[in-house]
């Protein structure tokens, strides 16, 4: 039997992936699965099946919210290299991007050493196994399909394409998948296919549960050590594959006005970031400001450089006891802060964040976030398999400490933050984003004019944003009444204004996926990031 529910993506072949498997029965879970492999597709130089992922489950049956961590280790678990990683001669370089919108540009970091060892295939596995319904082959049949067939490329694909040329070009995947006799990457409108990929979905599905395991043992990590192990200048070990599982965490769990929020916990950045900002939001009374107004800017921007400063001053804060305190008092001074004082520019650390989310909810209060990644991609894929390998290593906003600065096996910190908002009403809200050190921006920005300012999903994710890093504030002024006037009260509280006169993907992409009280489920694409709406 269908089930009624939506589902929510960045690409229409991810949305209808998910929309098909509501069809054919399946749960909120299997379709953001479906879901989920149709990235590879539809977010093709946006994550893969080689990154890291988070994802969280709301059963309305149970009233439990569960937070299923996918992400990274840091490698070198047994390595037999004494060096330390920050001192090696490794495949590790960096690579430049330039966000025309506002003039931006970031470095990042890729090539072999660049790759920490992958855990969404394996995790996807475990996630099917505990909570859906539908065999592993329902679930690839959709990617299968569009690979074989092709995807047609699109707007938001031809300009994530263009961003990364570099890093795709370097690959003998992306050079067959995405460019043309002349060296010249593929137009829109054109199709792209990715046959091996389609060949290794229909090997891991072809059996039981247990042989999926089987296939990504046997033949998926053998492939990721011969190309991304030590012997090949890359970081990961045996050992690492060996040791690394998916984690079940209960979520962290905070209240703002109407709502219960379950968010990803540490040692994630995502949910604490978010839940401190909220409890600043009650500190300078935001409900009392309306939207798109000075007012509502300077305190949105005094929040946002409060968390900005503390995490560049001290890497650990959201780890220390008092933080709650130290973020209160740093706020309260800014806020009375005079435009002439000394103003402190502690840097943080500063990435792109390729990421994708889809957010998935039925009509019975079912609900599901998932948040991807493979960074930028390092430039490499695993052999033969149609998947690229990530660059979570050389990802700066995961270090903040430095690069190659970090324990061996202990998970990565990351800023994906997957959602649920149960509101005292009844409604049940799904949420996330991608955007690196936007997403603490962005899901924010997005609760408060779904809780605060009342808005429908769509008004909410359309709304302008602020940012703030390292006293760089940025905005959408071409959505404001105003323009650049808007920030007359908030500019004084930066070094520097970043004005972006056009649409990017720079402020994240927060799909939203809703079922209202009455039952009915509504979604809101972010344009952002080339958010689809699909209905079963």
């Amino acid at each position: 039997m269908s089930t009624r529910g939506v589902v929510v993506a960045s690409s229409e072949v991810c949305a209808d992936a998910g929309v098909e498997t509501l069809r054919a029965g399946g749960n909120v879970v299997d379709a953001a699965i479906a879901a989920v492999f149709a990235t590879s597709a539809g977010d093709f130089s946006i994550t893969s099946l080689a990154g890291g992922g988070v994802l969280t489950f709301h059963d309305a049956s149970q009233k439990k919210t569960t937070v299923c961590d996918l992400f990274a280790n840091a490698p070198g678990l047994g390595s037999k290299i004494d060096t330390p990683p920050s001192e090696r001669d490794d495949d590790f370089r960096a690579y430049d991007v330039h966000f025309h919108e506002g003039d931006v540009v970031q470095t990042f970091h890729v090539g072999r050493a660049a790759a920490a060892p992958p855990g969404v295939l394996r995790g996807i596995i475990e996630i099917v196994d505990r909570f859906g319904s539908l065999p592993l082959r329902a679930l690839v049949a959709p990617t299968v399909r569009a690979s074989r067939e092709g995807v047609e490329i699109n707007a938001y694909q031809s300009k994530c394409f263009g961003y990364l040329r570099g890093i795709l070009h370097n690959s003998e995947l992306g050079r067959t998948c995405l460019f043309d006799e002349n060296d010249e990457l593929l137009p829109i409108g054109s199709h792209f296919r990715n046959t091996d990929l389609a060949d290794t979905l229909e090997a891991l599905s072809r059996g039981s549960l247990d042989d999926a395991r089987a296939f990504v043992q046997n033949e998926i990590y053998p492939r990721v050590l011969e190309a991304f192990g030590e012997d090949a200048g890359g970081r990961i070990t045996p050992r690492d594959i060996e040791e690394w599982k998916p984690l079940f965490r209960d979520a962290l769990r905070t209240r703002y006005r109407d709502a219960t929020i379950d968010m990803n916990p540490a040692p994630s950045f995502g949910g604490p970031s978010v839940a401190h900002t909220l409890r600043l939001f009650n500190r300078v009374a935001i409900e009392e400001t309306a939207p798109d107004t000075s007012d509502r800017y300077r305190r949105l921007a005094a929040i946002f450089r409060t968390i900005s400063e503390l995490r560049a001053e001290d890497t650990q804060i959201l780890d220390r006891p008092d933080a709650g305190q130290r973020f209160a008092e740093r706020l309260d001074a800014i806020m009375v802060e005079t435009a002439d004082e000394d103003r402190r520019t502690a840097t943080e650390p500063r990435s792109p964040g390729n990421t994708t989310h889809v957010s998935v909810a039925d009509e019975r209060g079912n609900a599901v976030a998932v948040t991807l990644s493979h960074g930028e991609g390092n430039g490499h894929e695993i052999p033969g398999t149609g998947i690229f390998m990530n660059n979570l290593l050389g990802e700066s906003d995961l270090f903040p400490g430095g690069f190659g600065k970090y324990e061996a096996g202990k998970r990565l910190s990351t800023m994906m933050n997957p959602a649920i908002v149960l509101r005292d009403e009844g409604s049940v809200i799904a949420l996330g984003s991608g955007g690196a050190n936007r997403i603490r921006t962005a899901i924010p920005q997005v609760l408060l004019g779904l809780l605060v300012d009342d808005l429908e999903p769509q008004a909410a994710v359309d709304a302008a944003r602020l940012h703030f890093e390292s006293g760089v504030l940025s905005a959408e002024t071409f959505l404001m009444a105003r323009g650049r006037e808007a920030l007359e009260d908030a500019a004084p509280l930066a070094d520097k204004v970043d004005a972006f006169e056009s649409p990017g993907l720079y402020f994240g992409g927060v799909h939203v996926a809703r079922r209202a009280a009455s039952a009915d489920v509504q979604g809101a694409g972010d344009a952002r990031r080339n958010g689809k709406v699909r209905h079963s």
